[in-house]
């Protein structure tokens, strides 16, 4: 396969099937928080609307890449792929940030009350993306999945998602931003694992730091470095 900042930009069909899993209240003073908060956002229903919205023109949508670093990997990530991956995300109009896994900032919490943030910044976690289409779940959009694919372990992309392939045509409620309705969004992601077995192979090795429960631990977190 050519490298992908050479290839044309790869237009898709989302599903529109909707999953919310592995949600929990939690407090302010949750260390995890960070984790769960990706699984479903605070409006998801808002969400799985737009998704159904979208389609009829989700055909003229691509993903554009505007810049990518290699990575050492031998494997590329397809739409089979398991990935663990670091990322930001930020809004393409005025660069704010909606999420990341680099933690350092206070979030929106949901068990407080509308308007609600935790005390404590989260804690940096990287985070498993499964890159197929056909189980999407609310907070990672097809277009996240569809520039990660492609990406080797070790490399750093950037590129840009356009509404169809974001949250549509409706506003939506993310852990550090309301994204505006028809929002182009700008990710950053780097590689740090690849599986197309399964998770426990993206966790080999890595100490104090995992998907749990409240009490895991998150120190290792901020150290993981990618490996294949």
């Amino acid at each position: 396969m050519a490298p992908v900042a050479r290839a044309p930009p790869v237009a898709v069909t989302p599903r529109r099937r909707v999953a919310c899993a592995g949600t929990r209240a939690r407090d302010s003073s949750d260390a995890v928080g960070d984790v769960a908060r990706r699984a479903c956002l605070l409006f998801a229903p808002s969400v799985a609307a737009a998704l159904g919205r979208r389609a009829a023109f989700a055909d003229e949508a691509s993903v554009k890449i505007v810049r990518d670093v290699a990575g050492f990997g031998a494997k590329e990530a397809t739409s089979k792929s398991l990935v663990l991956v670091k990322y930001e995300g930020t809004l393409a109009s005025d660069g704010a940030v909606f999420d990341t896994t680099l933690g350092g900032r206070v979030y929106a919490t949901s068990s407080s009350g509308v308007g609600s943030v935790s005390i404590a910044p989260a804690a940096a976690r990287p985070v498993v993306v499964n890159l197929s289409s056909d189980a999407p779940v609310p907070g990672v959009p097809e277009g996240l999945r569809l520039g990660i694919r492609g990406m080797r372990v070790g490399g750093t992309r950037t590129f840009e998602v356009p509404p169809e392939l974001g949250f549509g045509s409706a506003a939506a409620r993310s852990p550090y931003a309301t994204i505006p309705a028809n929002s182009a969004l700008k990710y950053e992601v780097t590689l740090l694992r690849l599986s197309d077995t399964g998770p426990d192979a993206l966790y080999a090795g890595i100490s104090r730091c995992g998907l749990g429960g409240a009490s895991q631990m998150s120190d290792g977190c901020a150290s993981v470095e990618p490996m294949e």
